[in-house]
């Protein structure tokens, strides 16, 4: 379980900097160019914006507002998914952040269709400006990946900082 992240005197600077930053990259360059940010501070290979929504042949499915592959950086979308086969359901469900950095070792994810593919995950929260359940921003790797509590709070403060200008209602 993740406690609260609470910094040093030289981390609190460096979140600072990297927290004004994320919010220019927003402001100036739009939400992907803040996942690209957000995603050259981790390891991840991959790190979206996705949208929850209903199909009526699929059921519940995940939508990529943004996506962007590390390996692939010209990639701009990817397939919707079924919430099911995703982490993203683990937020949706505690609408709390989930993280595991190893889903082999996580006995949470045990049954999950994706275990043994999606080795890593990071997401948090992304609600809408009146506090509904959007979707979420998340980092995914095929790998196992150390999630930091900077990391964490980074990626939460974009979901509060969209929320904010309420961006991706029309989504």
């Amino acid at each position: 379980m993740l406690q609260y992240f609470r910094p040093t005197p030289t981390e609190d600077c460096a979140v600072k900097i990297e927290l004004e930053e994320l919010r220019t990259k927003l402001i100036k360059d739009g939400p992907r160019a803040s996942l690209v940010y957000l995603n050259n501070l981790t390891e991840h290979r991959f790190t979206a914006m996705y949208r929850f929504d209903r199909d009526v042949q699929e059921g519940d499915i995940l939508h990529a507002l943004f996506f962007y592959d590390r390996e692939n950086p010209e990639a701009n979308e990817s397939e919707d998914v079924p919430i099911m086969a995703a982490y993203c359901m683990f937020v949706r469900d505690r609408c709390e952040p989930f993280v595991t950095e190893n889903s082999l070792g996580d006995t949470r994810t045990t049954g999950h269709p994706k275990r043994r593919e999606i080795r890593s995950y990071c997401g948090v929260p992304l609600l809408t400006g009146d506090g509904q359940m959007l979707g979420t921003v998340c980092h995914f790797d095929f790998e196992p990946r150390v999630v930091s509590e900077e990391c964490i709070t980074l990626m939460q403060a974009l979901a509060g900082m969209l929320q904010e200008q309420d961006r991706l209602a029309a989504g």
